[in-house]
């Protein structure tokens, strides 16, 4: 059910999440998900968020919203991690899969930072969303109920490609100097070669093994613990890289 290469802390905080979910919403609760980097053997204290995912039933009313948000704020459930991050869908939201997965709600929170709650989805990039399911659907794991696998529906790998897109768009014009932007872009880079997902870390280690792989690369990797901005043009570098490969795989992959 959990992972055994967590921190204890981190275990028993995932078991009071489900908890408190489970006595809330009794039968309306179907699953809760581990997806991120604590979901596979990736987690670093001190680096590394939590990132859960719920499906319920029906669609929730205000104040379910409202009480799930109260229960799992970091003033009511202070978070072992960076930060929890938590979504909250209907089960007709995500299964079938859909091209902009719709959330009941949002809600960022953890130490040293203010809460971001979202209960609209046009206020937020529906890409990460459905990125995150993707992955998600590979690589998380049960916290309680079905399978992921079964849980969510499975997403045609264009609509992948063209989020992976997308989210290279959004981190070029918020944060191309971040180590973030750069493993996200190495992680995205190992699926559209490879089809297959894996932890930003590991997906710049496997981009560093690629012919033509920027030096960028090894500076990400030092600069996700110094935090140090990154060299413009040799990101632009890897950019230009992976959104040809995207490019090219968008051609052949037709709907």
């Amino acid at each position: 059910m959990y992972n055994n290469n967590l921190p204890e802390e981190v275990e028993t905080y995932l078991q009071e999440i489900v908890q408190r979910l489970t006595e809330y919403l009794k039968d309306q609760l179907i699953g809760v998900y581990l997806f991120g980097s604590a979901s596979y053997d990736a987690y670093e204290p001190g680096l590394s968020d939590l990132d859960v995912q719920a499906i319920v039933r029906d669609p929730l009313n205000t104040v379910d919203k409202q009480a799930i948000i109260y229960q799992l704020s970091q003033s009511a459930l202070p978070c072992p991690a960076t930060k929890l991050e938590l979504v909250v869908y209907a089960h007709g939201a995500v299964y079938p899969a859909t091209r902009h997965p719709v959330f009941e709600l949002n809600l960022n929170t953890g130490p040293h930072r203010p809460d971001h709650i979202s209960l609209d989805p046009a206020n937020e990039s529906s890409h990460w969303f459905l990125i995150d399911i993707a992955m998600g659907r590979e690589l998380g794991r049960s916290l309680h109920g079905p399978d992921p696998t079964d849980a969510f529906g499975a997403i045609p790998r264009r609509w992948i490609l063209e989020a992976i897109a997308t989210s290279l768009d959004w981190h070029r014009a918020n944060e191309l100097n971040s180590a973030n932007s750069v493993l996200n872009a190495c992680r995205g880079w190992r699926f559209i070669v490879s089809g297959k997902f894996s932890s930003k870390l590991d997906g710049a280690k496997w981009a560093l093994q690629q012919q033509g792989c920027p030096d960028v690369v090894n500076l990400a990797i030092a600069a996700r613990k110094s935090g140090d901005e990154l060299p413009a043009a040799q990101v632009m570098m890897l950019y230009d890289i992976v959104m040809a490969a995207n490019r090219a795989e968008l051609a052949t992959d037709l709907e």
